[in-house]
């Protein structure tokens, strides 16, 4: 309810003002009580600044704790997770490099296997008897681990230190230092393996290289269809480096051939727009006409090219092999190659008829009114925009021709001619592979 008030000293008549919210001032004093009793008034500044100064300062400790708690989960969960901690090294007399390529595994992580590549196989020992393995944790020594075992398959460059145990490989990181015992090139390292700060005067003494790997992680690469502890060489490079190389050569196959099917919807295009123009298309070259693409995009050619490696890729794959498609096995292979090399100049076919592959120079076209139209004499800007159009659709044509041939010769040679050097790769582990036999090659510190 609204007080009545006198308003004016003068005038003595009286005036009614209604004041609101009468009922607001205990409340209001009530907060303004409680600010006081709290030290938050206007004489009360140093009170409040302690109070800030207290808050915020708590609030830093709460944020640093929980960042440092998170840190420490992340280090954890990456110590768990992440097993390549190094891509590549140096040995330290001979300057030599290599990669660290992958790890790979079973699902119990009871096999685990570091796949290793040197850079240039030609300038170290492929014998895996002449290497020595010497392997610590990376914040505390190890009296013993599982079994492991360094191998070398042939001449190819690559090895694996294979670690094996009935229990799974425990979550640690490791210090591991390989050291070659044999050096077939001239001392041209630093004397250190990397990081100056990461060897010690054993590098300046024997040929050596560190990296730091955890072989328990959680993300190694499963190899799902390898049995554990197989031992089968062919098998085992089969599975860590062959079919990774296979997939890369299908891909590019698989690119290749899409490409191919362009151009020959290319061609078909040019020679619509001679033939609607009144003019007699130029012949279709023998390695071009009747090949196409099939609906699983595999090239399907009427006439193979002099050279060409004939081996079904679309539906074997490495582990099906491709060397027994085309000769008896792996000791027919330099000459198989040799006569392939040699058939690229010779005839093709029964009757020795000699196929070139080159696209003809087409100098004119024939019209269907019986005239010839010269195409040295056409030029944009001179001559009527029908005959510019032909000899631009006829330059056109020959150059989608050209770059079909380039990509059949890429497909049928060098692709195919990769596939069967990759499983000789494979097979030629029976006697290529090697591995330590001595225990004493490998020493926990």
């Amino acid at each position: 309810m609204a007080k009545v008030r006198l308003k004016g000293l003068r005038n003595r008549g009286s005036e009614q003002v209604e004041v609101e919210g009468a009922d607001e001032v205990p409340f209001l004093e009530r907060i303004i009580q409680l600010r006081d009793r709290l030290k938050f008034g206007p004489h009360h500044r140093m009170e409040r600044f302690t109070i800030t100064l207290s808050a915020t300062l708590a609030f830093l400790l709460l944020f640093s704790g929980l960042s440092l708690a998170q840190d420490q989960s992340n280090v954890a969960k990456q110590a768990s997770t992440q097993a390549r901690y190094t891509e590549s090294f140096t040995f330290s007399l001979s300057g030599q490099k290599m990669y660290v390529d992958g790890v790979f595994g079973d699902s119990n992580h009871t096999d685990v296997m570091i796949l290793l590549r040197l850079e240039d196989p030609k300038g170290m020992s492929v014998d895996a008897s002449n290497y020595q393995l010497f392997i610590t944790g990376y914040d505390k020594s190890m009296e013993s681990g599982p079994k492991t075992t360094f191998s070398l398959f042939g001449s190819t460059g690559y090895g694996v230190i294979r670690f094996q145990s009935e229990e799974p490989i425990p979550k640690q990181i490791l210090d591991v230092t390989i050291r070659a015992n044999e050096q077939l090139t001239a001392q041209s390292g630093t004397g250190t393996s990397g990081d100056k700060n990461n060897t010690d005067e054993s590098f300046a003494k024997y040929d050596q290289g560190r990296f730091y790997v955890n072989p328990g992680a959680d993300n190694i690469t499963i190899l799902d269809w390898l049995a554990p502890g197989e031992q089968n060489p062919a098998k085992l490079y089969t599975a860590l480096v062959a079919e990774s190389k296979d997939e890369k050569i299908h891909e590019e196959l698989k690119t290749q051939i899409s490409e191919m099917g362009n151009l020959l919807n290319r061609a078909k295009e040019y020679t619509n727009r001679l033939v609607s123009a009144g003019y007699e298309a130029p012949k279709t070259p023998w390695f071009v006409e009747g090949d196409y693409i099939d609906e699983n995009g595999g090239l399907v050619a009427a006439k193979n090219l002099t050279g060409a490696h004939l081996i079904d890729y679309s539906t074997k794959k490495i582990r099906d092999g491709y060397i027994k498609q085309v000769m008896g096995g792996l000791s027919e292979f330099d000459s198989y190659m040799k006569k392939k090399t040699e058939s690229k100049n010779l005839g093709n076919g029964s009757n020795n008829v000699v196929r070139k592959e080159q696209v003809e120079q087409v100098d004119s076209l024939k019209n269907e009114d019986g005239s010839t139209l010269e195409l040295r004499s056409v030029s944009t800007g001179s001559s009527p925009s029908a005959q510019v159009a032909a000899k631009d659709s006829t330059e056109s044509l020959l150059q989608t021709w050209r770059s079909y041939l380039s990509i059949k010769q890429k497909v049928q040679r060098d692709l195919m001619r990769s596939l069967l050097v990759l499983d000789a790769d494979v097979l030629s582990q029976e006697l290529g592979f090697s591995e330590q036999q001595n225990d004493k090659s490998v020493t926990y510190y």
